[in-house]
């Protein structure tokens, strides 16, 4: 770059043959001129350089390459980088920073941006050593990771404006109608005049039609307005920010709520059943979440005259016939299909395995609900979640964190060759208060805690168990059983020494968990061998996406 210096942030010492920092360059005391968003721009002299003006000279850690004497400026995008120039090649580059790359699926962007510039956009899906790229698509917007002026930029607009299914037919204007019985014409009968366009009988048509229209961008169900009835008395009092998205879900029917972990959108899920006061079902992936949502309800209805029932169904235990069923899917896919509800909630819904997205959003229902904190699946099918709950809404992350509603914890990435007396020292020297070890493979697990002495829980253990070997102990091991919707307010640390090779939703998820703590000072501690780190480090993508701060500790080894 002419006339410029960068700075190689993490540069300890001179690369060898390096010049003397002194005979370089010296540079007058700097004035600050002017903030262009986070960038401050100082104005700053050059007062003498003496090494060669063809080659790039180091000096501690900046790089400067033909930078000659005379007035510069310096931009200082962060509190590591800053560059000088004397021309506006910077300048000019800073107005936008990026490059935009389009993909073959449409409305699908790879944002390539260099690492020390600060900005980002989209799910982080992957690093080299000098840039970080991000996937930018409709749901990265929904998630609100999309910058409102880059959304401007790429024109991330629906398909089709009016296009919805309303029982059997595809309706909306003529045009669009036209356009999309070419499109989807495999999940469409026939055209009827006045009407719209019938959809194939079949569940797969329907879901598909869906699905599809949901990748266009387009949310394909109805509003309908809420009935409200308040039968069930809760005491449940919103915060400002979920008042809101109760506007909005009156107004709708349907919603896909993407608040932060410790946002409350299980105690919102449970005040919107006090609203529609009629029978419910909620649909969970793991049996903690049963023991979770029957706490909850129990909780926040206090008068036990107008308490709703409450049922569980999983397993062995059937209790369908009840106000509020609380179900696993296998279970509600098994048995409750061909049942009626007022109200659908789908909690941790990225979750579900994709093939049992096709049944569980054609449950009979008035109202859905779909929450989830990480709106993202691994394997790109991110369309499902809100296939299944509607329009997105609370993709405002920054708003809570700015106004004091969640806060993020310290994250520690600790790279280490000996896990486990790494983690005996964390445990026993550093660490204060209850602590939760997250550990997925059950001989790892029960090695760890004969090591440690504290019990692991997992899978094997039932949901009693589970809820009585939390009391008993504050310090704890467990297993993938905890990774979702636990709500352990009390907990001030996290350890994490086994986990789901490269899967950024199970970071985030177990970071969340967080997120919820009560507690002060909260840390997170992820441990990783040198080997795991180079082949998992995608782990951490999701956090970084959400501008969580992860500080690297590398260990000492003995």
């Amino acid at each position: 770059m002419t006339n410029a210096q960068e700075e190689k942030a993490g540069t300890t010492a001179p690369p060898s043959g390096a010049t003397n920092a002194a005979e370089d360059a010296v540079a007058s005391s700097s004035t600050i001129i002017r903030h262009e968003g986070q960038t401050v721009v100082k104005q700053r002299n050059v007062a003498e350089v003496k090494a060669r003006a063809d080659r790039p000279h180091f000096v501690y850690n900046r790089v400067y390459v033909g930078l000659a004497k005379g007035p510069c400026e310096e931009y200082s995008i962060d509190r590591d980088t800053s560059v000088l120039t004397r021309d506006s090649t910077v300048a000019d580059f800073m107005k936008k920073p990026y490059a935009l790359i389009p993909q073959a699926e449409g409305n699908t962007y790879l944002l390539v941006v260099p690492k020390w510039i600060d900005y980002k956009a989209g799910w982080l899906e992957t690093q080299t050593e000098t840039y970080n790229i991000y996937k930018v698509d409709h749901y990265a917007t929904w998630a609100g990771l999309v910058p409102e002026e880059l959304r401007e930029e790429l024109d991330l607009k629906p398909r089709f404006l009016t296009l919805k299914i309303q029982g059997d037919y595809l309706v909306g204007s003529e045009d669009e109608l036209d356009d999309a019985w070419i499109r989807y014409r495999d999940s469409l009968l026939r055209r009827e005049e006045g009407i719209g366009i019938r959809i194939k009988p079949s569940r797969a048509s329907r879901f598909n039609l869906a699905s599809r229209l949901v990748e266009d961008g387009v949310i394909p169900w109805t509003s309908k307005p809420v009935e409200q009835r308040w039968k069930w008395q809760t005491d449940i009092q919103l915060r400002p920010y979920q008042q809101e998205a109760f506007d909005f879900f009156l107004k709708n029917g349907a919603m896909t709520l993407v608040y932060p972990f410790g946002g409350g959108k299980s105690f919102f899920g449970v005040y919107v059943a006090a609203c529609i006061s009629g029978r419910t079902l909620v649909v969970v992936p793991s049996l903690s979440l049963i023991s979770v949502w029957q706490k909850y309800i129990m909780e926040h209805f206090p008068d036990s005259g107008s308490r709703p029932s409450v049922g569980l169904f999983y397993g062995a235990k059937k209790e369908k016939h009840k106000d509020i069923t609380i179900a696993t899917y296998d279970s509600a896919l098994a048995h409750l299909t061909k049942e009626k509800y007022e109200l659908l909630i789908f909690d941790e819904s990225h979750h579900f395995p994709a093939e049992t997205y096709s049944r569980l959003a054609f449950l009979d229902a008035r109202y859905r609900l779909s929450l989830s904190g990480s709106p993202h699946r691994e394997d790109g099918r991110s369309e499902l979640i809100y296939v299944l709950g509607g329009a997105p809404y609370g993709s405002d992350w920054e708003r809570l964190f700015k106004e004091g509603w969640v806060k993020r914890p310290e994250v520690y990435l600790h790279v280490t060759s000996t896990k486990l007396m790494l983690l005996k020292s964390l445990l026993e020297e550093k660490l204060k208060g209850p602590t939760m070890v997250f550990c997925d493979t059950i001989a790892i697990g029960e090695d760890t805690s004969r090591i440690t002495g504290l019990p692991y829980i997992h899978g094997r253990h039932s949901l009693k168990e589970r809820s009585e070997l939390v009391r008993k102990h504050p310090r704890f091991i467990a297993s993938r059983i905890f990774d979702e919707g636990i709500d352990l307010p009390d907990i001030k640390n996290i350890i994490e020494i086994d986990f789901l090779g490269g899967s950024r939703r199970q970071q985030l998820q177990r970071v969340g968990r967080l997120m919820h703590s009560v507690l002060e000072g909260a840390e997170y501690h992820l441990l990783m061998s040198p080997e795991e780190l180079a082949k998992y480090g995608k782990r951490l993508y999701g956090l970084y996406s959400r501008n969580f701060r992860v500080s690297v500790v590398t260990e000492q080894q003995g």
